[in-house]
């Protein structure tokens, strides 16, 4: 009875781990949270800790909370990528992402980056006053604005873990106690 046991102890605990354990979260992105861009890009790129369903979505914005139009979205694997559909002009820009991943987790987060492009030289002709009331309405960056902000789901991350260990010695319970039974 002892090694049927333990056998059936290390099946079951194999069966739960990795999904107990996994949590998906963004590894890594271009642009990256907080960083001034200083040439024009192209597309957004974000790489998460694992395999993301393809369900998941995301949101390009201004500081002023208009879209910016993305015009090509694909998801392979863990990563997520958005084609910009025009350039985009100097200013404060928010990414608000949220993804189901392999865990079958719902996250969500967002982070910032902002645009410093230099003016070409061929823009040279816009007289001074024109100048300086472009460089006034761009907005700049506050610390604050640049913070990552990372949501997960209204559960706490450890209460699957939880339910998961009672469901575990519920049933570990539940058969030495037919075990014993059988015996008498």
């Amino acid at each position: 009875m002892g090694k049927r046991l333990l056998l059936l102890l290390v099946f079951v605990f194999s069966l739960f781990s990795n999904q107990v354990l996994a949590h998906t979260s963004l590894v890594d992105s271009t642009p990256k949270d907080g960083q001034v861009i200083t040439e024009p890009i192209q597309e957004v790129i974000l790489i998460f800790g694992t395999k993301i369903e393809q369900t998941s979505t995301l949101k390009v914005s201004t500081s002023g909370g208009d879209s910016v139009e993305l015009k090509k979205f694909v998801i392979e694997n863990d990563t997520m990528r958005a084609t910009i559909n025009q350039p985009l002009q100097n200013g404060l820009y928010k990414v608000d992402w949220q993804i189901i991943g392999a865990d079958g987790h719902p996250i969500q987060g967002a982070f910032s980056f902002s645009v410093d492009i230099p003016p070409d030289e061929s823009d040279s002709k816009l007289d001074d006053n024109e100048e300086k009331k472009q460089v006034e309405d761009v907005p700049r960056a506050t610390p604050a604005q640049l913070k990552p902000e990372v949501k997960q789901s209204n559960l706490p991350s450890y209460i699957i873990p939880i339910i998961t260990s009672l469901l575990f010695v519920i049933f570990i319970l539940s058969f030495i106690w037919l075990m014993r039974r059988e015996e008498k």
